[in-house]
């Protein structure tokens, strides 16, 4: 049975109220942040001449979608780098190889990228994004470093998931954690520098403490059935472990995976990275037990 993707459903909690700050300019970004964006490789994963891939229009937004034969229900999964790189079309392959292994359609958003759109732009895209696409199946909202945020946003603001599925999630913007410290000489792709760049282009002003900027502050009791994947060498390794425990202590069912040698994000890149393939293939199970249940 069809049905959109903001209608709530019978097994679906009921989220607190939360309401989005009112739109802000933003500013020119720099050019070496433009230069950045360019140079966003697709991961490293084969193609599969089973699934398609097309452009597709998402409400206000642009969005590629991955589907296969078949198909059974949708994650709708936001890209990571920091809320000002990446694309869908980086993060193709991978998404592709989730359709292929799942049976979904996967579901790219291309949402507004800081610094020319400040928080709250891309949780207003993508909310108005997510209402206008119907699932045939179960709902998976799910993202990587910056995208996790972004999907905890969109189940704080209601959104009527299935289940929530996060890959190295950056979930609190205050910058503090012990782990940035900690990781500093493994993580070869994030740092407290980086974050704090990251945050001031995104946030440019607004409290890091606002719940929907810091989703790890905010009350965790509606939100649905989470997997939380993390690298043992990142830095934001605390950020999942602090999620996932108090999802735990929330009553929500939450599986957190931690596999030691795996970097930040590291599935998105390719099955070759240390630590990507036991990682992907945890979060591949935890996604096929949620399908087959509904």
């Amino acid at each position: 049975m069809s049905r959109p993707m903001n209608d709530p459903g019978p097994h679906t909690p009921t989220a607190p109220s939360f309401e989005l700050s009112p739109p802000r300019p933003g500013s020119p970004a720099p050019d070496a942040l433009r230069e950045r964006r360019t140079m966003s490789l697709p991961g490293g994963y084969p193609v599969d001449a089973r699934i398609v891939t097309r452009e597709i229009q998402l409400g206000p937004l642009s969005g590629i979608s991955c589907t296969p034969p078949d198909a059974h229900g949708v994650l709708f999964h936001m890209h990571g780098g920091g809320f000002r790189l990446g694309s869908p079309a980086r993060s193709q392959p991978f998404a592709a190889t989730l359709a292929a292994r799942l049976g979904c359609t996967v579901i790219l958003p291309a949402y507004p990228l800081a610094p020319e759109n400040p928080f709250p732009a891309a949780l207003a895209g993508l909310r108005k994004a997510l209402a206008s696409v119907q699932a045939d199946g179960p709902l998976v909202i799910g993202g990587d470093s910056a995208g996790g945020n972004l999907a905890v946003g969109l189940c704080l603001l209601g959104a009527a998931a299935d289940a929530l599925f996060l890959i190295s999630p950056w979930l609190d913007l205050r910058v503090v954690s012990d782990g940035y410290d900690r990781s500093a000489a493994t993580d070869r792709l994030f740092s407290r520098a980086m974050a704090i760049e990251a945050r001031d282009m995104y946030l440019q002003g607004h409290p890091a403490d606002d719940l929907l900027a810091s989703p790890l502050l905010a009350p965790l009791d509606a939100l649905p059935d989470s997997f939380v994947l993390a690298g043992g060498v990142e830095v934001l390794l605390d950020d999942s472990l602090a999620f996932a425990a108090r999802l735990a202590a929330a009553g929500v069912d939450v599986e957190c995976r931690i596999v030691p040698d795996m970097q930040h994000v590291a599935p998105t890149f390719g099955p070759d990275w240390p630590g990507a393939a036991a990682g992907l293939e945890a979060g591949i199970q935890f996604l096929k037990r949620q399908f087959a249940r509904r």
